[in-house]
């Protein structure tokens, strides 16, 4: 198992590509802490379904951007695992709206939930990962960050701003031997992504991509398609990378 004894934090676990990420973790050894805010039938889901297959897994409720729940979830993690090897930064959502339309509580809420958490949740597992001499994080970002999106100026610049974020915590932890890189998946078959599209424009999308063609350049994603690259970015294999955003499929 790749990561035999290793714990660590997934954000926003309770669905999609955060629960795809937690199973996959705890079915390579990873002793998990599924993080979620509202989803909390979901959540305890994901914590049974990795125990029934042998794994250990806990669930803890917190809102991610705010800071004394994140350093209440920290703390429960290291009481129940003492330890913390990894952090894979991956709450985030997706709210359309033209800029000229966009709420300015749209735009903090957006910026809160995947800015701000990313920065929250990095900042808190630091100092334990400096004591350990080392440690992973992992941040969800999309291409979008690169490319923009009509109708989501808010949600490509959150984006955007891990990337920058990214690079900078990663200059930062390097000398304790600590890497910190990102991820970038195109779109992905969640309830975001389904949000706003009628049943017969989401079979057509999936009649397309059973070509492995269509898959490759522009299909959409399914959420264990990104689970591979987070397993190598918490593993040896990738101890040499930091600071770098990791593109499943070009943006």
């Amino acid at each position: 198992m790749l990561l035999k004894g290793k714990a660590g934090i997934v954000t926003g676990a309770g669905r999609g590509i955060g629960r795809a990420i937690a199973v996959g973790l705890a079915a390579e050894g990873a002793h998990v802490l599924v993080n979620y805010h509202r989803s909390e039938r979901e959540a305890e889901e994901v914590v049974s379904h990795i125990r029934n297959a042998g794994g250990t897994a806990h669930r803890f409720r917190a809102d991610v951007s705010k800071k004394p729940e994140v350093e209440a979830m920290v703390a429960f993690t290291f009481n129940v695992f003492g330890k913390i090897d990894f952090l894979v930064n991956n709450a985030g959502l997706r709210i359309e709206s033209l800029v000229e339309d966009m709420s300015e509580e749209d735009w903090h809420l957006i910026m809160d939930t995947n800015v701000k958490s990313t920065f929250l949740c990095s900042q808190a597992v630091i100092k334990t990962m400096k004591e350990q001499k080392g440690g992973r994080i992992v941040n969800m970002t999309s291409g979008r960050g690169v490319v923009g999106m009509v109708k989501g100026a808010h949600y490509a610049a959150s984006k955007a701003a891990i990337m920058g974020f990214t690079k900078s915590l990663s200059l930062e932890l390097a000398p304790y031997g600590i890497n910190v890189n990102a991820i970038a998946p195109g779109p992905v078959d969640t309830d975001q992504w389904r949000t706003g599209k009628s049943r017969e424009e989401i079979e057509k999308i999936r009649t397309e991509q059973r070509k492995m063609s269509t898959l490759l350049l522009k299909g959409v994603l399914d959420p264990v398609d990104t689970v591979g690259t987070v397993l190598f970015l918490l593993t040896e294999g990738s101890r040499a990378m930091t600071g770098q955003t990791v593109f499943i499929r070009s943006p």
